[in-house]
């Protein structure tokens, strides 16, 4: 199993000149960084008794982050977690996303989802209650802009005359041209349609029940023949500085059983939440996460 980095940087934390290269020094397999255009003030936050704690407010430009990663790496992969896909120009996206993936030399993972914050959808031209709607054509569009020369759409949420989009991305997977898409979502039967029809794999946060839903999602895979992958993250202590595995040796054990066990699982990629509030913090996640990833490739009876 790889092992990645997810991550929150700002304008008050490290550089991610600086994160970028650190986290490909320790052997990680990629970084990972989620966007939000704006955060309205409205916003009740799902955690924090619904206030919105400062690095929520302070996302940058997910596309300027991730070029600026790729400009400082080599091999590192770099992970979009999650693109709002609803709340995007499609033809835009595909243009940012291949460019990225052309720069990099076809180092994008494309993960993507519907969107909770219904106040920043709604600023953004989206009604929440066709989100879902709006993502499965928009995200169908992309595909179809890396994958033809001359394209044209007239749907529900999106239209446009015939029309190039170059440069087409560097990558191309089994089903078509561009980088793996991950569907960011909890388990269900929507999101698992979702999947199975319009991407290379599925990309959930952890939990008590991520081993049993990637074994369903897995069946219904190869009833329909169809290849996919589960990265998985596990954001447990990022939002509170130095991360919980750091902090003892029991910690450090707890995680790097959970690792094997989603491992063991299938599941193809763990990603951990790193703290980026200074260097020697992110030193010491990276030095924890580097000992799980050789763990992880060694046999599990040597495990110990």
């Amino acid at each position: 199993m790889r092992i990645g980095a997810n991550l929150i940087t700002n304008d008050t934390t490290i550089s991610i000149l600086e994160v970028a290269p650190m986290v490909e020094a320790a052997g990680l397999d990629s970084i990972f960084q989620g966007e939000h255009s704006h955060i309205p003030v409205e916003t009740v936050f799902p955690a924090f008794d619904g206030a919105v704690p400062d690095f929520y407010k302070r996302f940058p430009d997910l596309f300027v982050t991730l070029s600026a990663a790729a400009a400082v790496t080599t091999n590192l992969r770099l992970g979009t977690g999650i693109v709002l896909v609803a709340e995007h120009q499609p033809l835009r996206l595909a243009k940012a996303v291949a460019s990225l993936d052309e720069l990099s030399g076809g180092r994008v993972d494309f993960g993507v989802g519907y969107g909770w914050n219904a106040a920043e959808m709604a600023n953004n031209g989206v009604d929440p209650s066709r989100r879902r709607e709006v993502f499965r054509e928009y995200l169908t569009v992309i595909s179809e802009l890396w994958a033809e020369d001359v394209v044209a759409h007239d749907g529900t949420h999106a239209s446009f005359t015939p029309s190039w989009s170059l440069p087409k991305p560097r990558q191309t997977g089994w089903r078509r041209p561009g980088p793996p898409i991950l569907i960011g979502a909890g388990a269900g039967p929507r999101t698992f349609a979702d999947v199975l029809d319009l991407a290379d794999g599925w990309y959930p946060l952890t939990g008590p029940t991520l081993v049993e839903d990637t074994a369903r999602l897995r069946t219904m895979a190869a009833e329909r023949g169809v290849p996919t992958e589960v990265s998985a993250v596990e954001m447990a202590g990022q939002m509170a500085g130095v991360p919980w595995y750091c902090d003892d040796d029991a910690a450090r054990r707890h995680l790097l059983d959970a690792a094997q066990r989603y491992a063991d699982g299938g599941i193809d990629r763990l990603l951990v939440g790193v703290p980026v509030d200074s260097r020697a913090h992110l030193e010491d996640a990276l030095a924890v996460l580097a000992d799980v990833s050789a763990a992880c490739r060694r046999d599990p009876a040597q495990v110990g």
